[in-house]
């Protein structure tokens, strides 16, 4: 039990007795410490039972509720507040969509009443709601009765792409199938053979079906669509250079990001996706197969990058052994320079001899501001030198990588989505795999 406010002033009341008779004094005290203590004891406290949201995406705002629900014959006065995790950042009191840990609430008797506020993760992975404290006020408003009601919700915070949908200059510009119907019709590109038509001017003579000709007796050409129940794998680099702040956000959560769009865009074309997540270990490994868009954000959920370096050629001798048949790899990076990328280079151009490895690399903007910056002074002008030297490193290592036979996308961090979705749609188009 907490003594009330009213409780605390007949205290002080009570104290100034002792100005005209101690015994009496502490008898005023006593009959004030009993009455505290029987009106915590018949203060009644509601039930508690609070609903969070399952999952969300970072820069996502959701609601947590809290029903209370008052079975006893009178009203009461209630102070409710609950753990959460630093995590999870809560609306303040005044914003319209939070409540004051601090402020009584009325609930009347035989009936519910539900106390709500909005929370928005900060970060990726699993955060819990605790417990629920509730204190109810007795009916001479002399002390609070308080609860704790024990209970854990999980919050799945998972990689968010609503919102860099949203980034104006930054959009996703090619739409998502809604469903794996639709084909892509392109005379010559591809290599499965889809149907036989009449000859048009303008066609690829390559295409021409000279057999099926002779019999018509008229030209026609074959139609060839991209192949479907490819293969795509998705390596997403977890050590210290996807662990770099840029944008407010973490390197690695644009690259989960893309790679929960790139699924979604593989499952309406009807390829298989795997999964490899990896720092100076092998975290999480998951073989070729249709992907199931809740499962694959709840695996990327729990990625953390770690303060290591990337062991990219056991990563890729753990891809050769998992993914054997040809496929599409597609690794979230970012590089330094040629000598520090070296072993990245090596790994992928030895995959390049069964899979086609197409590398997105990451940028930091604030790099590339300050490598632009005007050299105001001396201090500013080595800054700028030494940034213009960082990018071009970066340059040189990247322009590596394309001579050894790798897919480079080189992306600012808010047009990850966009670029490496329209890579992976080139790739098919073209029957590059």
């Amino acid at each position: 039990m907490v003594p009330a406010t009213r409780a605390l002033w007949l205290f002080g009341a009570a104290s100034l007795l002792f100005l005209v008779s101690a015994a009496g004094a502490l008898a005023a005290d006593l009959a004030v410490l009993v009455l505290t203590f029987l009106d915590g004891r018949r203060a009644r406290l509601p039930s508690a039972v609070r609903h969070a949201p399952t999952a969300l995406s970072l820069g996502e705002e959701g609601e947590v509720a809290v029903d209370l629900a008052n079975q006893g014959p009178r009203d009461v006065q209630v102070r409710l507040t609950d753990d959460a995790d630093p995590s999870l950042v809560r609306a303040e009191a005044g914003e319209g969509d939070g409540w004051d840990p601090f402020a009584q609430v009325a609930v009347p008797a035989g009936s519910t009443v539900r106390l709500s506020y909005r929370v928005r993760p900060r970060e990726r992975g699993f955060p819990n709601l605790g417990s629920i404290h509730v204190r109810a006020l007795g009916p001479r408003g002399l002390a609070w009765k308080q609860e704790t009601t024990a209970c854990t919700d999980t919050i799945r915070v998972q990689p968010g792409i609503r919102e860099f949908r949203k980034r104006g200059p930054h959009a996703v510009r090619r739409p998502l199938l809604d469903s794996g119907q639709r084909r892509i019709r392109r005379a010559g590109e591809g290599r499965e053979f889809e149907s036989l038509r009449d000859y048009v001017r303008g066609d690829d003579p390559r295409t021409l079906d000279w057999k099926v000709s002779a019999k018509r007796r008229r030209l026609a050409v074959r139609t060839y669509q991209a192949e479907r129940h490819q293969n795509v794998v998705l390596a997403i680099d977890a050590g210290r250079h996807m662990r770099e702040r840029v944008l407010d956000r973490e390197r690695a959560d644009f690259a989960l990001a893309a790679a929960l769009l790139l699924a979604s865009r593989a499952r309406a074309y009807g390829d298989r996706v795997g999964v490899l997540v990896f720092d100076d270990e092998v975290r999480y490994v998951a073989p070729p197969r249709r992907p199931n868009p809740a499962q694959l954000a709840e695996a990327l959920a729990g990625v953390r990058t770690r303060l290591v370096e990337p062991n990219y050629p056991l990563a890729l001798a753990a891809l050769a052994r998992t993914f054997r048949k040809r496929s599409l790899l597609i690794l979230f990076c970012d590089v330094i320079d040629e000598t520090v990328s070296r072993a990245l280079v090596r790994s992928l151009a030895r995959a390049a001899r069964v899979h086609l490895p197409l590398a997105v690399a990451i940028q930091n903007p604030e790099l590339t501001a300050a490598a632009q910056a005007p050299a105001l002074d001396e201090r500013s002008a080595f800054h700028r030198a030494a940034a213009e030297e960082l990018v071009q490193a970066r340059a040189t290592a990247l322009a590596a990588m394309r001579r050894s036979g790798i897919l480079v996308v080189d992306a600012h961090p808010g047009d990850t989505l966009a670029r490496s979705l329209d890579m992976y749609v080139e790739v098919r188009e073209r029957g590059l795999l």
